[in-house]
């Protein structure tokens, strides 16, 4: 075969290896991981200068009220509908089914369930950001007008009064959950398929959506202009740890029994994940019910894989047992 036909081969088999099951670290478009801790520990520092600096009226504070009544003088109906519109790209109940649905289809070409395991324990940081936002109290920019129910003081952390009347909805302002989302949930999507996009489909996806959602969230007013930056320097801080991780030779623990994984491991698994995923939405009882009921189901199908597993172990040792002594 000469090399003009080693040419037409290539470029033959190079659409087909998009379907073939590689290996999912492979696609990582990154030639190095971080390594250093600076920009985080940097990126904490900014964080944690700003929230001081918003636990009392500071030129912060009057920058965020100014702003959201600029942005209600100068109201467009159009703008404030595709405001409405781009936020969604921060909203987990619409990109993370996205995610997960890229790491399945990963899980699936590389038999592995390693692609699932950087999704949960990613994901699993975003309840951090929900419990800090109630700790840190700060009342919702959708109030400019009516702070009183919310806080005598305005739009500063800790602020938050139940005696006041606010909801506990309505103290949930900083950091922006949907800032966090569009850094980690598009960061781990061009993790695990951004070695098939080009350069410029993987920069869109780590900047446009960020932007689109902060700019969307402050002119409708669902959020103060510095809870943007808050949700961003911790959900670069969370993607940089997911990246140094090295999942393609992470140890499994007692999940190796499922690696290399089945079909209907990966199956089982995302319905698992999708059934934990959709729990804090249902109502108090179902979700009572569903957080108890799933870990159960997880823990039993641990278990009885491994004590599977353990048996086609010990029944292949007679075999290979009796297979030496024929052959001596």
């Amino acid at each position: 075969m000469t090399v003009a036909d080693d040419a037409v081969v290539e470029q033959l088999l190079r659409p087909m290896r998009r379907y073939i099951p590689v290996d999912w670290f492979d696609w990582e478009p990154y030639a190095e991981r971080p390594r250093s801790l600076r920009p985080d520990l940097w990126l904490l520092a900014a964080f944690l200068v700003m929230s001081a600096l918003l636990t009392f009226p500071s030129p912060l504070v009057e920058l965020d009220y100014e702003l959201r009544l600029w942005v209600i003088e100068h109201k467009v109906q159009w703008l404030w509908d595709a405001g409405r519109t781009v936020v969604l790209l921060g909203q987990a109940k619409y990109v993370a089914p996205l995610t997960l649905a890229f790491a399945v289809w990963c899980a699936l070409r590389s038999r592995s369930i390693r692609p699932m395991l950087m999704y949960v324990l990613s994901f699993i940081t975003l309840a951090v950001i929900l419990g800090m936002k109630h700790l840190l109290g700060r009342p919702l920019s959708q109030h400019p007008f009516a702070l009183g129910k919310v806080s005598p003081e305005g739009p500063m952390l800790f602020t938050y009064h139940p005696e006041g009347g606010g909801a506990i909805t309505d103290a949930t302002a900083y950091p922006s959950g949907h800032a966090v989302n569009s850094i980690l949930l598009f960061g781990l999507i061009v993790m695990l398929i951004g070695g098939l996009l080009p350069r410029w489909l993987r920069l869109t996806l780590l900047i446009a959506p960020p932007v689109l959602v902060a700019v969307g969230q402050v002119y409708t007013g669902q959020h103060w202009l510095l809870d943007e930056p808050a949700g961003f320097m911790l959900g670069i801080v969370i993607l940089r740890a997911a990246k140094r991780v090295d999942w393609h030779d992470l140890p499994l623990g007692p999940l190796r029994v499922f690696d290399p994984a089945r079909r209907s491991t990966i199956l089982i698994l995302t319905i698992l994940i999708v059934g934990v995923m959709i729990t804090p939405t249902l109502p108090l009882v179902p979700a009572l019910i569903s957080a108890a009921v799933l870990p159960v189901l997880g823990l039993a199908w641990l278990l009885l894989t491994t004590r599977s597993a353990r048996r086609r172990e010990a029944a292949a040792v007679p075999r290979q047992a009796s297979g030496s002594s024929r052959s001596a």
